[in-house]
């Protein structure tokens, strides 16, 4: 066998080639991402503050609804309750007013952040909003109300107060 016959075998059973000793690759990275925005809202409809039925002589009526806010973890918030739709109410001074148009009267009410009815539930934040912060999940949060008389004409009285969330 000649030497060309030879080699040539070698590369045969080798499998060396041109070509095969060529091979390669190449790689590139990318990015992965994603921006998540810090969102908070006041979830399903909170129940209401309802002081029930009672008598024209009972003071000192308590009652409590509920908010539920779902925020991101993480982000603080600030809850505000606006003064309501009464006649000349504030956030501190809030009224209900009666469903017969012939009755005036107006009955005050207060809603306070606490169970102790002392830190009134207004609109300003740092200074009478409920403040917390997002855990992801649902949080219930509880507004307390009290109507100091119930001294008025007989009759339905209500308002209707805006909750809003900030964060």
């Amino acid at each position: 066998m000649s030497k060309f016959s030879r080699l040539l075998l070698v590369l045969v059973l080798s499998g060396g080639s041109a070509t095969c000793l060529a091979q390669g690759s190449d790689s590139r990275t990318f990015n992965v991402r994603i921006q998540i925005n810090s969102i908070c809202d006041i979830q399903t409809a909170p129940t209401d503050v309802d002081f029930g039925a009672v008598n024209s002589t009972a003071t000192a009526i308590n009652t409590t609804g509920t908010l539920n806010v779902r925020c991101t973890t993480g982000t603080p918030y600030n809850i505000a309750l606006n003064p309501g739709t009464g006649t000349g109410a504030t956030v501190s001074t809030r009224t209900m007013g009666s469903s017969d148009a012939t009755n005036t009267a107006r009955v005050p009410y207060a809603l306070y952040r606490d169970s102790g009815r002392s830190q009134n539930w207004g609109s300003t934040i740092g200074t009478d909003t409920l403040s917390g912060t997002g855990s992801g999940a649902l949080q219930a949060l509880t507004v307390y109300g009290r109507v100091p008389s119930a001294n008025y004409p007989a009759g339905t009285y209500s308002d209707v107060v805006t909750a809003t969330v900030t964060w």
